[in-house]
């Protein structure tokens, strides 16, 4: 359960960054995804060891789009970025970053506000079967409680348990965003007009650790980045999602 001493610089000191104690971001219940399924999809790997941390999606051509807390205070050469594959011992498309743009608004110690980062990376992505830029949706573009939504990573498979080689997807429901606002205010979190909630109310399914960055998509848009909740896929809290269509001037600024 979520501590309410904790201090703030306990906050921005936990792993993963946008993360509530016993927040384990990975997909659960999930299934296995088709090759081609979501080929936006990406591994945000430690360069040396390819270790994978988070999740991200191909914006264009030179850019991925992920979550602040996932980047945040790292240097770009310690980063790759894997596409192009539902497998991560097949890494297909592997890109080094050159360059780690963080919102300059992004807040940590108020409820993980605009957590959204760019990386740019060395080589261009090339669009194939496995391989294509994902969807944005339109700023006046309108998602509502009940919209089904996907989910997707390279997480954990339940709390505690092992991390998972194959691109684990599943669908969930949008939050309606006055629950969400009461159950976090609660717990003296804040939601935001720039957060778009999304839970199972009825079955434990969602992202956990290691999704962290990763789309949360509509009707094939990508509406949320995966960024911080106060369980894992609980029933009762949502997890809590950057909101994109929120962020499409900041996104179109910097991707260039």
């Amino acid at each position: 359960m979520y501590l309410a001493t904790l201090s703030v610089l306990a906050l921005l000191s936990l792993v993963n960054g946008g993360l509530l104690p016993n927040y384990d971001p990975r997909i659960v219940n999930g299934e296995d995804a088709k090759v081609g399924e979501i080929p936006y999809q990406v591994s945000l790997q430690n360069r040396d060891s390819s270790f994978h941390f988070c999740g991200g999606s191909v914006l264009n051509a030179n850019y991925v789009i992920t979550a602040a807390h996932c980047v945040f205070g790292k240097k770009p050469n310690q980063i790759k970025v894997v596409a192009g594959t539902i497998n991560l011992t097949q890494p297909n498309s592997v890109h080094n970053v050159q360059t780690i743009i963080v919102h300059e608004k992004y807040n940590a110690a108020d409820s993980w506000k605009n957590d959204i980062a760019l990386l740019k990376v060395d080589k261009p992505f090339i669009k194939s079967k496995q391989i294509a830029y994902v969807t944005l949706p339109a700023a006046n573009e309108d998602i509502h409680a009940n919209d089904v939504a996907t989910v997707s990573g390279w997480g954990r498979l339940w709390q505690g348990g092992p991390t998972t080689v194959s691109l684990q997807r599943v669908n969930i429901l949008i939050a309606d965003q006055a629950y969400c606002k009461y159950m976090y205010e609660n717990q003296h979190y804040n939601i935001y007009d720039s957060h778009v909630c999304a839970y199972d109310p009825t079955a434990e399914k969602g992202s956990c650790h290691g999704d962290s960055g990763g789309p949360l998509t509509v009707r094939g848009k990508l509406v949320g980045l995966v960024s911080w909740a106060m369980g894992c896929a609980l029933t009762d809290y949502p997890t809590v999602y950057t909101r994109v269509s929120s962020q499409l001037d900041w996104i179109k600024a910097n991707a260039v």
